[in-house]
């Protein structure tokens, strides 16, 4: 049984949610679904957060299901031990890749924006040192660290938000251009921003309260992440051309840096730190899942031993990466690592332990 002191709340789990799923594609999200969708680029984000609702939903079946178990504890109930390694395999392979192909992003922000003649490797290192000294930790104690650095979204929100003096409503007519093809495509260009939801694999045996309420706070914080995209997406649209968007592969920050108050000048290198803390907390939740996936692949219950080590092997694949023909295979890489783990496998264990009726034992505590 896991001890109470070590729960976390349902509101902190929404928050954890949120945290994983916004981080460095705000700022790449609005140009590269643009160039898909057109005008209709925030319509394909909305999609993209109605089909993350359903694979919620199928993640929060399956985890009901061993209420008392995170996912590599059930994977060999039911799938055996062999076939269950190989899961394990994907599922650690996918969320190392995940959290590299993140500090690549951050990394090239930074070299463009701030750090041009800082190694690369410098950069990487802090980012990972910092997340390593938390994600150490319990999921109670990154929780909490979590909840305070949940309000820098909003100042984010906020310095975005002074951009529409300069809005031209104009710029998203007419909508529904572009075919449903194209907006499903794009919506599945989203998807990747979206990701994060997973971490309901590791922290459900760890919530307070009912079942209902873990998919409940779940789902509030999707929402919420699909919301903030949705606004930073929309406002790119209608602040700058379509012509310009195809040349802007930051829109976000482009359109920070133009805007101008009385007290501070800059306006983009005060986004950009807000911005780095909001990174920080989305690699230590891919850190948190790769260091805990790791663990139990190797038998130990603690992950903090292997978290060094998993650090160390993300740094190294994220420094590999020197041309973007590089990061566009490291990109699609990882988007077939996420669909397969993320939307095929979570659907088939549920079938499996529906079919065979494999239950766990325990039942979360009310």
């Amino acid at each position: 049984m896991i001890a109470a002191k070590d729960k976390i709340t349902p509101a902190q789990l929404t928050i954890l949610v949120i945290q994983a799923q916004i981080g460095v594609s705000i700022l790449f999200l609005p140009s590269s679904v643009e160039s898909i969708a057109g005008n209709d680029a925030w319509i394909s984000v909305i999609l993209a957060g109605i089909t993350s609702l359903l694979l919620i939903v199928i993640i929060w079946g399956l985890s009901r299901r061993f209420p008392a178990l995170t996912l590599f504890e059930y994977l060999p109930m039911l799938l055996g031990k062999v076939l269950g390694k190989i899961v394990h395999v994907v599922y650690a392979s996918m969320f190392i890749l995940e959290c590299s192909f993140l500090l690549v992003e951050f990394g090239d922000v930074m070299r463009d924006w701030v750090f041009s003649n800082t190694p690369g490797w410098v950069i990487l290192s802090l980012m990972l040192l910092t997340s390593l000294y938390m994600i150490r930790e319990n999921i109670r104690l990154i929780a909490r660290f979590f909840v305070l650095t949940f309000g820098l979204i909003f100042v984010l929100i906020l310095i975005a938000t002074y951009a529409y003096r300069d809005a031209d409503l104009m710029y998203i007519l007419p909508i529904n251009q572009v075919s449903l093809p194209g907006v499903f495509k794009a919506m599945m260009q989203s998807m990747d921003s979206l990701y994060g939801f997973e971490i309901l694999f590791f922290c459900y045996p760890y919530v307070q309260g009912k079942s209902k309420g873990i998919l409940k706070a779940t789902i509030f914080g999707n929402i919420f992440s699909t919301l903030v995209y949705t606004f930073m997406v929309f406002t790119c649209l209608i602040v700058f051309s379509p012509e310009e968007l195809k040349v802007i592969p930051q829109p976000v920050l482009y359109m920070v840096k133009t805007l101008s108050f009385t007290i501070f000048e800059r306006a983009d290198l005060y986004f950009l730190t807000i911005w780095t803390l909001v990174v920080i907390t989305s690699v230590m939740a891919y850190l948190f899942m790769s260091a805990k996936t790791v663990s139990a692949l190797f038998g130990k219950k603690q992950h903090a031993g292997t978290a060094p080590y998993v650090a160390l092997v993300i740094l190294c694949i994220s420094l590999y990466p020197h041309d973007q023909d590089m990061i566009n295979k490291m990109k699609y890489i990882v988007g077939i690592l996420t669909g397969v783990s993320l939307i095929a496998l979570p659907l088939i264990l549920l079938c499996i332990s529906y079919l065979r009726k494999i239950k766990g034992k325990e039942q979360a505590e009310a």
